[in-house]
This record gives structure tokens, sequence and C-alpha cells, in this order.
């Protein structure tokens, strides 16, 4: 029952788009602390609602503590789906400047990324593991991919990402979630269980 409700409060704060800012267990008790807070100081809210509140908050926080003490973390619930690449043929021709810079922060970072899924790279952030699910074929000795017009892409990328001030790494499942390449995936195990 634990699981399953934890499942739930994960689930609602990847959809809030707080999961990758720091871990969800740990913002939902922030919520959970600073809510009351206020709410014990508010003369306008009747004692019921208040008893009714404290005892819901108080149960997902203990909910959140006993997974966080567990080591249970979220994964996203947004995975890269290969049958719809950002850019398909971007390991083996030389990007524009036009088409590159049509692309919003999502799809900037789901291009720079598949570009280094291809050269088997195995990612280290949590999102990235994630989104990208690192498999049998990564290889930790690929550092960059191989090739000039890869490497171009790859700078090219990077520099529109510095002009339009996206976040690297990508700070939020939600993001993802409006990528083209994104399908999806609910059933998904927590980093803990993979």
């Amino acid at each position: 029952m634990v699981q399953f409700i934890d499942s739930l409060i994960n689930l609602a704060l990847n959809a809030a788009g707080f999961t990758g800012l720091t871990d969800p267990h740990q913002i939902i008790i922030a919520i959970v602390i600073g809510t009351a807070t206020v709410l014990w100081n508010s003369s306008l809210v009747p004692r019921w609602a208040m008893i009714a509140f404290f005892s819901l908050m108080g149960l997902a926080a203990t909910i959140a503590l006993y997974a966080l003490l567990l080591g249970v973390r979220p994964t996203c619930i947004y995975t890269y789906d290969a049958r719809k690449p950002v850019f398909a043929d971007s390991a083996t021709r030389k990007l524009g400047w036009g088409e590159v810079r049509a692309l919003d922060c999502a799809d900037l970072w789901v291009a720079r990324n598949e570009v280094y899924l291809r050269a088997n790279y195995c990612f280290v952030t949590p999102i990235a593991v994630g989104y990208f699910d690192n498999d049998a074929s990564c290889d930790p000795s690929v550092e960059e991919p191989a090739g000039e017009a890869v490497k171009d892409n790859v700078k090219l990328i990077q520099r529109v990402e510095r002009r339009r001030g996206c976040p690297n790494p990508i700070d939020s499942c939600r993001r993802l979630g409006k990528s083209r390449a994104s399908q999806l995936k609910l059933a998904r195990p927590t980093i803990g269980e993979q």
C-alpha cells in the first residue's frame, strides 16, 4: 500500500514538473511543512478542515519520508521513442542553423543527447538515465561521439541552448513531455528498483 501511494505522489510530482529539481520526496515534505505553517496561523479555516488537511498531509509526508529513507527515487514518466527522433540523421549530416534554432529547450536537449545515444554513450544524470534507459549496449569508454559532422552538430545545439538560456542538464521531467520524441510510460520501476 505504501509503494502504491508513494507511486501516486511521484506521478503527481512528475506531472507538476518537480522531478529533477531535487528529490521529489523532499519537495513533498517541504510543501507539507510550508503549507502547515501558513494554515496553522490562519484563523479563517474551520477546525475540522485543518484536522482533515493535517491528517492527509501528515500521511503523505510520512510515506514520502519512509520512501526517502528506503532510497526509493522516482524515474521520469517520459521515455525516448526511437521511432520519433528529433533528427534521425544527425549522426550522418551537418545540421543547419535554421532547423536547430526552430526547436524549443526540450527538443534541443533530446536532439543533443540522441547523438550521444547513437554513439552508445552511458548517461549519468538521473533524468537522462531514466529517459534514454541505459542498456547493455552503452559503452563506458565513450565520452564524445566520433566524427566531425557529429561534433559540429553537438556544438551547434549547445550554442542554441545557451542563447535560449536552457537548463543543462534539463531540470524537469514535465519539460520532456513537450518533446516530439517523448512517449509516456507510466508503469516504470523507480531508480532504486532499477
